[in-house]
């Protein structure tokens, strides 16, 4: 993925975020207009939907943010600590497998002397770890380690990790788990008001240069 612009990171992220909306929506009313059996099985497939979304998007847009932050040129040193360690984090889980002395030599020499050196910030989609989970601690990790903040979504844990994953995972391992119509439209509400708030977030950190020491 190639961003350079802050108009092009918003073009990615909101587009994104948009198709999303538009999948959830024609979900939500043919569950709405389903009669009662197959309103049930429906449900079942919308948490899924919801849960896929609510991944992908976690995912695409710390991906997008990421890709755009490798094209500012940034050194070491201008980088806040969150978005550095995550830019050493290849180095680090070597430095702690490897005996080679160079190899640590070499990493203790970078966080010396090479502040005024380019930073490697990773640009794929691996660099964002999901691990097919994505519960509160999940986000909370991915989040600090693009910089941004996750204290306003304490109060949604139990929703992600009980209401969402665990939900999706028992549907996803053919458990007869079902949902109630009037909780599915609040949490597809709550999670898409969450989605909606990092989008924001990241939006704002670009402009405002937050990941700036």
């Amino acid at each position: 993925m190639k961003i350079r612009t802050l108009a092009e990171l918003d073009g990615a992220i909101s587009a994104d975020l948009a198709w999303r909306k538009k999948e959830l929506s024609v979900f939500r009313n043919q569950v709405h207009g389903a009669e009662s059996m197959v309103q049930r099985a429906l449900l079942r497939g919308a948490v899924a939907l919801l849960y896929a979304h609510w991944e992908g998007f976690v995912k695409n847009s710390a991906h997008a943010y990421l890709a755009y932050l490798s094209r500012q040129n940034l050194t070491w040193g201008e980088l806040r600590p969150e978005i550095a360690g995550l830019a050493m984090r290849a180095n680090l889980t070597e430095f702690g497998q490897t005996f080679r002395s160079r190899f640590h030599a070499e990493v203790v020499r970078q966080m010396r002397e090479g502040a005024s050196e380019l930073a490697r910030i990773p640009n794929t989609r691996d660099a964002v770890r999901t691990m097919a989970n994505l519960n509160y601690d999940r986000l909370e990790d991915i989040l600090v380690s693009i910089g941004c903040n996750c204290d306003g979504y304490e109060k949604y844990r139990d929703m992600i990790d009980e209401q969402l994953l665990a939900s999706r995972n028992r549907i996803a391992h053919g458990e007869q788990d079902f949902i109630a119509l009037t909780d599915w439209v609040d949490l597809r509400a709550e999670i898409l008001s969450v989605m909606d708030d990092i989008y924001r977030q990241i939006s704002n950190a670009a402009a405002l240069k937050d990941y700036r020491v």
